[in-house]
C-alpha cells in the first residue's frame, strides 16, 4: 500500500529540483501566483515555513505550461490505480480554525477544529501535536491546512500558532470564533442536562431537542409539518415504521454503536461510549461527519442525565420505544 507521505514526498523533490532549475524572475511571478491562490495562508512567521507549504503548492497545484500537468499528476503516472483514486479524490482546505476539543480514541489522537465559514473537522495528529495544542487550546487558533484522504482529515503542511491577543493585548477576530464556541458549548450542555430514564420514549427525546434541530431533521428526511409537535409525530412514524430504510442510511460504525448501547440494555454511560467512539456534535452547526455525531443529530441516541441511586450520571439512550425495532435489523 502507497502511504501518502510517499507521494507527497516525492512531488516535494521534484518540487525543489524545478526551482533550482528557474531563473529568478520564473521564481518571482510562481510566488505571486501562491499568495493569490486558497492555499497560501498569506502570513508566515517562519520562513522555512513558507518554502515548505509555497514547494507543496507548486507540486498539487502549479500546472507546468509546457506540458498543462502537476508535478503530482506527473508523479501519479507510476502508481496503481487504487493510489491515483485515493489522491485524486482528496480535498485540502485552508484557513483559520478554532480548537473546539480535544479526544483520544482507540490510541488515536484526534483535534477538533472550526470554522465558521467551512465547518467542522474531526483532524487526525500525532501524540506530540495533539499535546502542543492542548496547551494552547485557550489561547491560539490555528492558521493550517487541512487535508482529507482516505477517509480521513489530517493536518498538513504549516500549522501556524495565532494568539486570540495580538502584541498590543487587543482582541483579534479569532475570540469571537472562541466567543462563539463558549455559546455553542453552553446551549449543548443546557439539551444533555435533560433528565430521562430507561422508559424514555423517542417523542420524549425528540421534544427536549430545539425546534431548529428538529426542522434541520425534517429537511433531511423530507418530512413536512406546521408545528414542532406535529413533525416530532411524523419523525417518530418514519422511525418506527421504516426502521430498516433508516438504518439503511447509517454508517457501519453507527450500526456498531447501536449494537453497543442495545447490549447495555439501551442506556450507556456516555464516558464509557465517547472513550471509543468519536463525537463531533455542536449546538448550532450539524454538518455531522461521525457516527456517534449522526446517531446525536437525527436522536436515534441521545444524551441526558439519568439518576442512579441518588446521583446523576451523563448516558446515552436509544429510545426505550426504538429499542426493540432496531433489535429485529441489528443482530
Amino acid at each position: 500500500m502507497v502511504l501518502l507521505v510517499d507521494v507527497i514526498n516525492e512531488v516535494l523533490e521534484k518540487s525543489e529540483n524545478a526551482m533550482t532549475a528557474m531563473r529568478k524572475d520564473e521564481i518571482e511571478e510562481i510566488f505571486k501566483e501562491f499568495f493569490r491562490s486558497d492555499f497560501s495562508l498569506k502570513q508566515y512567521t517562519d520562513a522555512n515555513g513558507f518554502y515548505l507549504d509555497f514547494l507543496i503548492w507548486y507540486g498539487l497545484y502549479y500546472r507546468n505550461p509546457k506540458t498543462n500537468m502537476t508535478i503530482l499528476e506527473e508523479v501519479l503516472q507510476k502508481f496503481d490505480e487504487e493510489t491515483i483514486d485515493k489522491v485524486k479524490n482528496m480535498k485540502i482546505i485552508s484557513g483559520d480554525f478554532s480548537i473546539r476539543d480535544l479526544q483520544k480514541i482507540n490510541n488515536e489522537y484526534f483535534v477538533e477544529l472550526f470554522n465558521k465559514d467551512i465547518g467542522e473537522f474531526l483532524v487526525k495528529v500525532d501524540p506530540s501535536t495533539w499535546k502542543s495544542i492542548k496547551e494552547v487550546k485557550n489561547t491560539h487558533v490555528l492558521r493550517c491546512h487541512i487535508i482529507y484522504y482516505g477517509g480521513k482529515y489530517y493536518l498538513f503542511g504549516v500549522v501556524e500558532y495565532i494568539p486570540i491577543l495580538n502584541e498590543n493585548g487587543f482582541l483579534t477576530p479569532a475570540f469571537i470564533d472562541k466567543a462563539m464556541e463558549r455559546i455553542d458549548n453552553m446551549r449543548l450542555k443546557e439539551i444533555e442536562s435533560a433528565n430521562v430514564t430507561e422508559r424514555t420514549t423517542l417523542k420524549q427525546c425528540l421534544a427536549k431537542y430545539p425546534a431548529t434541530w428538529i426542522n434541520e431533521i425534517c429537511d433531511a428526511l423530507n418530512i413536512k409539518g406546521r408545528v414542532k409537535k406535529e413533525k416530532i409525530d411524523k419523525i417518530a412514524e418514519v422511525y418506527l415504521k421504516e426502521t430498516e430504510k433508516v438504518l439503511e442510511k447509517l454508517p457501519d460504525e453507527a450500526l456498531e454503536i447501536l449494537r453497543v448501547v442495545l447490549n447495555k440494555g439501551g442506556v450507556i454511560k456516555y464516558g464509557e461510549l465517547s472513550r471509543k467512539f468519536m463525537d463531533d456534535t455542536t449546538y448550532f452547526y450539524h454538518n455531522n461527519k461521525t457516527p456517534l455525531g449522526i446517531l446525536r443529530f437525527y436522536c436515534i441516541v441521545f444524551i441526558g442525565k439519568i439518576n442512579i441511586k441518588g446521583k446523576n450520571y451523563r448516558v446515552a439512550i436509544i429510545p426505550s420505544d426504538l429499542r426493540e425495532k432496531l433489535k429485529e435489523y441489528i443482530k
